[in-house]
């Protein structure tokens, strides 16, 4: 389901401040993509974008691990555990080393839920217990993430919400500028990603 994307891929951490206390930073839109960004204590992003495609093609695009290099920077492969199921997707994830940042890891659950007939959620969870740590990996910890389409006339609006903690000393100047970067390539690259064949819905693929 870039780089600290993937690290970040969506993690709504639990302050004692609330949520809803916390204002954000707007960045100016490009080629229709909104970002923002807040501290709640660690960087939270938030990014939304409309695409002329089927709803169903995203999600058939998030199941498959084989195309993670295409839309997540710095990602080097990805692969779905036993105990996947249509709506339920367990996935470990490694990305490259990108100076000065070392190679990280991380293990997420993805739970697709359908609130309305026009609205869908992915809820991301940081599920690292099912994958042994590896001392070539940095392991990204505390992941919760949210997806949420909301089908329109022609399309559909993606939005997406997150925030993790990376591991390491990172500075946080490095880590917003990375994560933000990372954040608006793969909404870029879901422009392509969801017009390819594979990813159109037909009668033996199905998100119900």
């Amino acid at each position: 389901m870039h780089f600290l994307v993937g690290l970040i891929i969506g993690v709504l951490l639990v302050s004692p401040v609330s949520a809803a206390d916390v204002p954000w930073t707007s960045l100016p839109s490009k080629a229709g993509i909104t970002l923002s960004y807040r501290y709640n204590p660690l960087l939270e992003v938030k990014a939304k974008a409309f695409y002329q495609a089927k709803p169903e093609s995203f999600l058939l695009l998030l199941k498959d691990t084989h195309s993670i290099r295409r839309w997540l920077k710095q990602s080097q492969d990805a692969r779905m555990l036993a105990g996947s199921t249509d709506h339920h997707w367990r996935v470990y994830t490694r990305f490259k080393s990108i100076w000065p940042v070392s190679p990280r890891d991380m293990v997420t659950c993805a739970d697709v839920l359908r609130l309305k007939s026009q609205l869908l959620q992915i809820q991301i969870s940081d599920c690292s217990d099912l994958v042994e740590e590896s001392a070539d990996y940095v392991r990204i910890r505390k992941i919760k993430a949210l997806w949420t389409i909301a089908v329109q006339k022609q399309g559909f609006e993606l939005e997406y919400q997150g925030s993790a903690n990376p591991g390491g000393n990172l500075p946080d100047w490095l880590v917003k500028q990375l994560t933000l970067s990372s954040l608006r390539a793969s909404f870029l690259a879901f422009n392509t990603e969801l017009h390819r064949p594979a990813y159109q819905l037909n009668t033996k693929q199905t998100t119900h």
